[in-house]
């Protein structure tokens, strides 16, 4: 495997070339051990985009666009609609990946994404250190997810799922939104509530957003609504 040099120059994969016949069938120690440390959750390392990710850690200088990706499934077999779409999107789950629109590698020595980082909650340890890295993780994460998305990627999108498809149902949001569609209401393009049955998940799941007061304050609020 080629040496893994953080900030060196990439440039385009060959895949012929750069990747061999066949492809390891799991995780290198690296790989493994940051997902160990971090606890972290890839995807299966059989899957596509498992292979795309074991593909970028064999190619660390190297970056992959639209074209080569899809000369990389067509090379391994891998069938999908879109085929950037196994490269894109590990920053979800854990390491720091490109930052060049079109442009897709990750970024070594391997490094917990922002947008992981966001996800793990801020608890502020007092420094204005961590509180100052805490905000520009959220930024980053906003700005990769809504600002940097180009205009004819946005959609249309239901604020509520069971709702009409009438006009007053409708708000604009990027792709990010998309898995959370079934789940949430959306009030606006950023702001959304739990579902019923998703609050019946958090709940279960430990991860209940109320307090006990609060809990009880929105079932007298509930029953003052519910028409008998």
């Amino acid at each position: 495997m080629a040496a893994r040099k953080p900030n060196a120059t990439h440039t385009a994969i060959n895949i012929l070339m750069d990747l061999p016949p066949q492809l390891p069938v799991d995780y290198d120690t690296p790989t493994r051990e940051f997902i160990d440390k971090h606890k972290l959750n890839p995807p299966a390392p059989t899957t596509g985009n498992g292979k795309a990710f074991i593909a970028m850690s064999l190619a660390p200088q190297k970056y992959f666009d639209r074209e080569t990706a899809t000369q990389f499934c067509q090379r391994y077999g891998i069938q999908t609609k879109d085929s950037i779409q196994l490269f894109n999107k590990h920053s979800q789950w854990g390491p720091l990946m490109s930052q060049q629109r079109g442009k897709y590698y990750i970024e070594f020595p391997l490094t917990l994404s922002p947008k992981v980082q966001m996800r793990a909650g801020f608890k502020w340890d007092g420094t204005e250190e961590q509180k100052n890295e805490a905000i520009e993780n959220i930024k980053a994460d906003i700005k990769a997810d809504y600002v940097d998305i180009p205009t004819e990627q946005w959609q249309l999108g239901h604020k509520n799922p069971e709702g009409d498809n009438t006009n007053d149902n409708l708000v604009l949001q990027p792709p990010i939104q998309a898995k959370y569609r079934d789940n949430y209401i959306f009030i606006d393009t950023l702001t959304k509530i739990p579902t019923p049955e998703t609050l019946a998940r958090l709940i279960q799941e430990g991860k209940n957003p109320y307090t006990q007061d609060q809990m009880k304050r929105l079932r007298t609020i509930l029953n003052s609504q519910i028409a008998y």
